[in-house]
């Protein structure tokens, strides 16, 4: 089985046993949710005027109502691979376009000022993590092609606390990921692990972009 219907399989499972809760995304809780949504959109915190942001995995819109609510200027848009997913978005967000697309096996012409994606490099499920690693380098690839101005990205961190480590989780080597986006997309990055939770966020803005 690809990754992708992996993948597909895994949420819609979710989505059946929890609904549209948090849970259905891997989320603990709303709360964890939001910490990794605050991490996530400091990509364009300082953002005043009207600006484009594109979600990869928008799932039921929940960064959605959280860029609604802080950025009310902000254009919001999505891409996912399970059809209830985008069906429940194009309903709750009509003016938004929504599309059932993997983004990394063919680039899209539509671009953004914003590409960012929230948790879904964290569950390989029976992937070899070599392949994996792959298909995460080649997803921040197509984002990074898709945004005008800068992506942002979550990950497990590798620094864990003795004992809490899950085999079943993928723990992005953040020396590895920084060498691949330096030298692949863009010397303009942040790694960003100031929040609670035992994650990092990565934002790598294109060099014509830097403030």
């Amino acid at each position: 089985m690809s990754i992708r219907d992996s993948q597909r399989e895994m949420y819609e499972r979710l989505y059946k046993e929890h609904g549209k809760d948090a849970r259905a995304l891997l989320h603990a809780d709303r709360e964890s949710q939001h910490e990794r949504f605050l991490m996530l959109t400091r990509c364009f915190d300082h953002e005043t005027e009207p600006f484009s942001v594109h979600v990869i995995g928008c799932s039921f819109g929940h960064l959605g109502d959280y860029i609604g609510q802080g950025w009310p200027h902000a254009r919001y848009s999505g891409s996912d691979i399970c059809p209830p997913f985008i069906e429940e978005c194009r309903r709750r967000f009509p003016d938004g376009d929504f599309f059932l697309r993997d983004v990394s096996t063919e680039l899209p012409e539509d671009r953004y000022d914003y590409v960012v994606l929230c948790g879904t490099f964290n569950i390989p499920q029976d992937s070899d993590r070599d392949e994996w690693q792959r298909f995460v380098y080649s997803m921040i690839e197509a984002m990074y092609g898709m945004c005008r101005k800068a992506i942002g990205v979550t990950f497990l961190t590798t620094y864990v606390d003795p004992g809490r480590e899950r085999p079943d989780l993928y723990y992005q080597d953040e020396k590895h990921l920084l060498d691949f986006v330096a030298r692949r997309l863009s010397r303009h990055f942040v790694l960003d692990s100031e929040g609670p939770l035992y994650e990092y966020t990565i934002r790598v803005y294109r060099p014509e972009y830097v403030w």
